[in-house]
């Protein structure tokens, strides 16, 4: 997209008669019935045209040139950046701070103790233009227990159930060994969750070349691919089992909160965990004896991999302090005209592990640059018609720590008000486009994308139909692993996310830094402005519509996609009758389709009336017992599996209740779930009768 310049400034002095028709003269209104309004559209255009690379480049500059983990003063110094910017553009931002139980490294140390000594480094080396580099942390994993372990090593490959299952049939046992497993294919905490499963004494997690290293190209900083020294740190919360503080599950972490004893936290984990680069590892993996690895185990370091245990012995010496660290959001609300209670809400986090210009500086940026974009119109006469709030969350990278207390804090305005979150973690953060969702909102964030322009696809949605490979993308499913958790999982908010991204290695390392952004990720940061643009679409039509663009009916066709997936698993051993479900699944798109029909043309009361029903129906996909032994999760259709941690599983509990043969839990589930689509069903039949 093009720059500012000075006859675009021009524009804005002709006043709103002029503009309209600047505007217009190359605007063809689009045939769907569900095309926002004239009036709307032109403010969409104008945001999309005011939303600068060059203003995006400098926030993000502002904020890359220090570390910005959470706790420490560079999160703070980004929080209050922040502040001080939105406030000079004339909104009237707002810190709101919790106080959350966490880990902060004192010591980490990974020694190599047989069969030759050799001390492993864990932190990477800087380069010249790295300012402030004392301040990276060392490579550590947020929320691993202190430890100091010696033991034989064994290498379970991306450390999943499946792979331990492996060594089982090998005769390998981890039982009081150190496990080295390598990233990818899971969250990470699910690596310690399953280590910890098997009896191993420790794990220790690294980066292969095969995933994200020199087999895919140039490496840092000739390219952007993962160079030898470069380590993934990240958090091993359980955020399967809930995300946010440990000892406050359900609630915010404010002064007067009750506080488990940390022994009673069930989202942590007993065992050590550490990563280190592949360039430390492959000394490990060198001197490994034992059974030679299955050839999908082999990676791309130039050696055959074997599983041990032994002669290869480590000792894991993890020093780790525990106790409060400060978590402070940024929030600013643009109110709302018409309807000030309902609440749009856009959010992406500032903290990151080290300079996180990508991860998410990017998608910060992109979120404040829209918000700047949305003060300069507010100047020319724009108001929303339900309120927008834009949120900057902290502690995301340690277990979505400030979005989870804000949540668990606004709860019950958020449950009566909140139309629709949007996440951006990583959104300008490279130059492929890529979006998840519930289903109610694919067909809004797919007319966006075909609104937005691209600087080299034309439209946004070419761009997301060129790098999914897809004529017809549709977006991706929400498991966890970022801010959305608790608008959608725990409260039943509609939610989406979206990015962009460069095929690249360097996540959560030293490295994610400006020279990356510049040279390899966003050049010019043009993706920056791309995605603020589509931010901040979403949010004016969101808050603009005089019925929220939400299409429940594909939703429940959804559903019904997701039963015929579980019936395929137990053809021939059915552990439940699902034939309730498809039922009430058929119900509910009816009532919706009908719902949707008097939505064409709704205004006034009726129009209220049908918005209330769009929030209730994903409200009503929630219920109060929550999923088998994590009842923080309430959604009954969408939440992360227990063994993927990030990844979506539909409807996990019957899926898992199937799979272990658990007829009683399946039947239980099965009639919560019909439960929650005939209340679906009814809150869509209310609306129009």
């Amino acid at each position: 997209m093009s720059q500012h310049t000075p006859l675009r400034r021009r524009t804005w002095m002709l006043g709103s008669a002029a503009l309209a028709a600047v505007l217009v003269a190359g605007f063809t209104a689009q045939t769907s019935s569900a095309a926002p309004p004239d009036d709307l559209r032109l403010w969409e255009r104008a945001l999309q045209q005011e939303v600068s690379a060059d203003s995006a480049a400098k926030l993000s500059e502002e904020m890359s040139t220090y570390p910005g983990m959470v706790g420490t003063p560079g999160s703070a110094r980004r929080a209050q950046y922040s502040m001080d910017k939105l406030t000079e553009w004339g909104l009237k931002p707002r810190m709101e701070s919790y106080d959350v139980y966490s880990s902060s490294p004192k010591n980490i140390s990974v020694t190599m103790t047989g069969p030759e000594r050799r001390e492993l480094e864990v932190k990477e080396p800087p380069f010249p233009w790295q300012e402030n580099f004392d301040d990276v942390v060392v490579g550590y994993n947020a929320y691993s227990p202190p430890g100091d372990v010696t033991s034989d090593v064994v290498y379970a490959n991306y450390g999943l159930p499946g792979d331990y299952a492996k060594l089982a049939e090998m005769g390998v046992d981890v039982r009081g060994k150190i496990v080295l497993v390598r990233y990818g294919q899971s969250f990470r905490g699910v690596k310690s969750k399953v280590a910890e499963e098997h009896g191993a004494a420790g794990v220790i997690i690294y980066s292969d070349p095969a995933d994200d290293g020199f087999t895919k190209g140039p490496v840092y900083p000739d390219g952007p691919w993962r160079n030898a020294d470069g380590i993934q740190r990240g958090s091993v919360q359980y955020i399967f089992q809930y995300p946010g503080d440990p000892l406050t599950p359900g609630e915010p972490s404010t002064p007067d909160a009750q506080r488990l004893d940390p022994s009673e936290a069930e989202n942590m984990t007993t065992v050590p965990t550490t990563p280190i680069s592949y360039g430390q590892a492959q000394h490990l993996l060198a001197a490994l004896q034992g059974p030679v690895a299955p050839e999908e185990w082999q990676g791309g370091l130039d050696m055959q991999y074997r599983v041990g245990p032994g002669p290869t012995e480590v000792n894991l010496d993890l020093d780790i302090d525990y106790g409060q660290a400060p978590v402070n959001d940024v929030i600013v609300e643009i109110p709302g005209a018409k309807h000030p209670e309902q609440k749009v809400v856009l959010g992406a986090h500032f903290d990151s592990w080290t300079y996180g210009t990508k991860d998410d500086v990017a998608g910060w940026t992109t979120v404040m640059e829209a918000a700047r974009a949305m003060s300069e119109m507010q100047k020319r006469g724009w108001q929303p018609d339900r309120t927008i709030v834009l949120a900057g969350w902290d502690g995301e990278e340690y277990g979505l720590l400030g979005s989870t207390e804000w949540v668990e804090q606004h709860r019950a305005d958020l449950l009566d008000n909140a139309v629709v979150y949007l996440n951006m973690d990583g959104a300008g953060g490279g130059r492929n486009f890529s979006a998840s969702s519930v289903p109610a909102l694919d067909g809004v964030l797919t007319d966006i994308a075909k609104d937005v322009s691209d600087p080299e696809h034309g439209t946004l949605y070419r761009n997301w139909q060129q790098a999914s490979g897809q004529q017809n993308p549709v977006p991706e499913r929400l498991g966890s692993g970022s801010d959305y958790t608790a608008f959608l999982d725990h409260l039943g908010i509609a939610s989406a996310d979206f990015g962009t991204s460069t095929p690249s290695g360097e996540y959560h390392s030293a490295y994610d830094d400006l020279h990356m952004m510049r040279e390899f990720l966003d050049p010019g940061y043009r993706y920056h402005e791309v995605s603020a643009a589509y931010a901040g679409t979403f949010a004016l039509r969101m808050a603009g519509s005089a019925v929220a663009p939400m299409v429940y009916s594909d939703y429940a066709t959804a559903v019904d996609g997701h039963l015929r997936d579980l019936d395929g698993k137990q053809a021939g051993r059915q552990v439940v009758d699902l034939s309730p479900a498809y039922a009430a699944a058929q119900e509910w798109k009816a009532a919706a389709k009908q719902l949707e029909g008097h939505a064409r043309s709704a205004t006034g009361d009726r129009a209220e009336a049908i918005n209330e029903a769009l929030i209730a129906q994903e409200r009503a996909l929630t219920r109060q017992e929550g999923l088998p032994g994590r009842d923080w999760f309430k959604h009954m259709i969408y939440a992360p599996g227990l063994y993927t941690g990030y990844a979506v599983q539909p409807l996990s509990a019957i899926d898992d209740a199937i799979a272990a043969g658990d007829a009683a839990t399946a039947g239980k589930y099965r009639d919560l779930l019909v439960d929650s689509l005939r209340e679906a069903a009814d809150a869509a039949r209310n609306a129009v009768e």
